[in-house]
């Protein structure tokens, strides 16, 4: 007996496309391997470490709960709300970039923003949906705002986009501190369970904040970030 043939109707299939196709594009954009040198960074948690800081995972969720409340990531996803609405307004989005940078509290916070926001804006090129070279130029374009305007191009939902980047970073800080503390893999993915609620209550409240509402009472983590540049032994740029 032949079997019967499945078949999906080209209505069906043209239908769904537009959504795996964004999924895809997002799955590249937050991937460890898409070539923004975020393996390089460790946002200050290397001094963190040898201060004895952040020495498990209590320690860690301790310290990455603060930025997602009261520090730069959670300021981030505002910032990638505010680059997404913009993203078709080159005026409105270089004002976004130059008060992203400008919210930088040391020069290495600086540098990582800046250098991981322009890697991802030259890998995306691939996709060609970012605007010509010289319509980017004479502004630092930092990574929540490069972020923000390639998701939406890409054609991913606000709520996705502001998610997608709040989880790279947070993922991203959770691997280095995994290397640095040690910590075991599991305990990794134990860190990111623990903190998925509170991103997700982040992502929430940023969707009723604006630039005026940035702030940050991190101050142990800016302190951190500017030891960094003076520690001797390290294994991380930030």
């Amino acid at each position: 007996m032949v079997a019967d043939i499945i078949t999906i109707t080209p209505t069906t299939e043209l239908a769904q496309m537009p959504a795996a196709r964004g999924l895809m594009r997002l799955l590249s954009w937050v991937s460890p391997a898409f070539p923004t040198g975020s393996y390089a960074y460790s946002h200050g948690i290397e001094w963190a470490v040898e201060a004895g800081d952040i020495r498990d995972i209590e320690t860690l969720c301790l310290w990455l709960a603060a930025l997602i409340d009261h520090g730069t990531v959670g300021n981030d996803l505002v910032i990638i709300g505010a680059a997404w609405d913009s993203y078709q307004d080159m005026t409105t989005l270089r004002s976004i970039a130059e008060f992203a940078c400008a919210c930088a509290s040391s020069r290495e916070r600086f540098e990582e923003t800046v250098y991981q926001g322009e890697a991802f804006l030259k890998a995306a090129r691939v996709w060609d949906i970012v605007p010509p070279v010289y319509e980017m130029e004479c502004v630092r374009w930092p990574l929540p705002v490069a972020q923000g305007m390639v998701f939406h191009w890409g054609g991913i939902t606000r709520a996705q986009a502001v998610l997608s980047g709040g989880y790279a970073s947070l993922a991203a800080l959770v691997s280095a501190a995994v290397r640095l503390v040690p910590l075991g893999q599991t305990d990794g993915l134990r860190a990111l369970v623990r903190l998925e609620p509170m991103l997700e209550a982040a992502v929430l409240a940023a969707s009723f904040r604006t630039l005026e509402d940035i702030g940050g009472m991190c101050f142990r983590s800016d302190i951190a970030s500017m030891h960094h540049e003076t520690q001797t032994t390290r294994l991380f740029r930030t």
